[in-house]
């Protein structure tokens, strides 16, 4: 019988393979702790013993190296399935958001003597403040009447508020200017109309609508403006209800009876006096109301708004949160401010004291003129509000003058 276990062993471990194989059965024994003596005393105890060594050797996916490994590529793909719909919202929104090849229009004047728009080529673009040397910055905000009513009866949208703002970085100062859209003014490459048409005539063209604006802004203020921040209605209200509401205290009752409703209805409203926290449908119907007074009254309760507003931003530091205010905004705001500059014109912004924010009205430089059926004008005397302007923004050392600058309109513009 011994002899029958030497062959049987012999049959399955040939001379020079049995020393290697109980080699390596003692080195597996010792990883798996099995007493080592149990591997060789004969067939059914080597049977019973390897049995033993197979059930405690775990799967391959279960050894320890595997399971770290499976578990670390987890981990990847959660972080990644968390982390990527934002961050493609987030360069959505940037894209969307930051127009940094917006078309700057400038006007020339032709040799018949009148203005014209010409679009600088991409590759010489205007000059710029220069931030290191703390230049005045003049932004045109631009509030945009983009509801689909209007768009689906096919009307082009409707600059409803021009705002210039300028920015002195070295004193620490911002002056606001409201410019009445019933103004009559000289749009280059069209003529006389009212300001807010230049948003809608350049909208239908390469020009686009912030590009016309800014050009007639500048041709008939006398100014440069460096950059726009346009809002829509929608994304005015998104604003606000972001910051949770504002607070605004009204001065006076207001009552309309005319005031535009959804569509091209009218709906009534009426605001008492006194605070009242407002969300952003409410304000925008604040800030909309003209009816019961006139233009600049409107344009006061509109700075009214704005200046509320950084209040809410500063004390809820909105800057920290600028990535999630940027995702709710991408379809509704457009600027052509470079994303670094608008951060920092944000921080200075928090620096600004409330005292140190003047508004400007031109309101004792026009007069009305309107004759039913005739269009509401309001006529400006342009050597007045040259010199409204001169005072929010102190003119520069003197230089030489330079011929490509745009050239200021007549004194007075009469309507024909």
């Amino acid at each position: 019988m011994p002899q029958g276990r030497r062959a049987t062993s012999r049959l399955h471990h040939p001379r020079g393979h049995r020393t290697r194989a109980r080699g390596g059965r003692r080195e597996r024994a010792v990883r798996l702790r099995v007493p080592v003596r149990r591997l060789w005393r004969g067939p059914r105890r080597a049977r019973l013993a390897n049995r033993r060594v197979r059930a405690a050797r775990k799967p391959w996916w279960l050894r320890p190296r595997y399971v770290v490994s499976a578990a670390a590529v987890a981990l990847l793909a959660l972080g990644a399935a968390w982390l990527l719909p934002p961050l493609l919202a987030a360069r959505t929104a940037y894209e969307e958001v930051f127009v940094p090849d917006s078309p700057r229009p400038v006007v020339t004047v032709n040799p018949r003597g009148t203005p014209e728009v010409v679009v600088l080529p991409t590759e010489t673009p205007p000059p710029l403040p220069d931030w290191d040397r703390q230049e005045r910055i003049n932004v045109l905000l631009i509030g945009a009447d983009t509801n689909s009513a209007r768009l689906e009866a096919g009307e082009p949208a409707l600059s409803d508020t021009l705002i210039i703002v300028t920015i002195a970085p070295v004193t620490r100062t911002v002056g606001l200017l409201s410019i009445p859209r019933d103004l009559l003014v000289t749009i280059p490459g069209v003529g006389l109309d009212k300001i807010n048409a230049a948003f809608s005539i350049g909208s239908l063209s390469e020009l686009t609508g912030p590009g016309l604006a800014r050009a007639t802004v500048e041709y008939n203020f006398g100014i440069t403006i460096h950059y726009f921040a346009q809002v829509d209605f929608e994304g005015f209200q998104r604003i606000i209800d972001t910051l949770g509401g504002v607070t605004i205290d009204v001065p006076a009752p207001i009552k309309d009876d005319a005031h535009p409703g959804e569509g091209f209805n009218y709906t009534r409203i009426y605001f008492h006096t006194g605070p009242q926290h407002m969300d952003g449908k409410t304000a925008l119907r604040y800030a909309r109301t003209r009816h019961d007074d006139n233009d600049f009254a409107r344009a006061n309760r509109q700075q009214q708004i704005l200046l509320a507003l950084r209040e809410q931003a500063v004390t809820r530091n909105l800057i920290a949160n600028a990535r999630e205010l940027l995702v709710a905004l991408s379809d509704t705001v457009r600027t052509d401010i470079p994303p670094l500059d608008l951060l920092k014109l944000a921080k200075l912004g928090t620096e600004i004291q409330p005292q140190d924010i003047h508004s400007y009205s031109i309101l004792r430089a026009t007069y009305v003129e309107w004759n039913p059926p005739g269009p509401y004008l309001l006529i400006p005397d342009w050597e007045a509000v040259h010199e409204i302007v001169r005072q929010m923004i102190p003119p520069e050392p003197a230089v030489a003058p330079d011929p490509a600058a745009p050239v200021r309109p007549p004194a007075v513009i009469k309507p024909v």
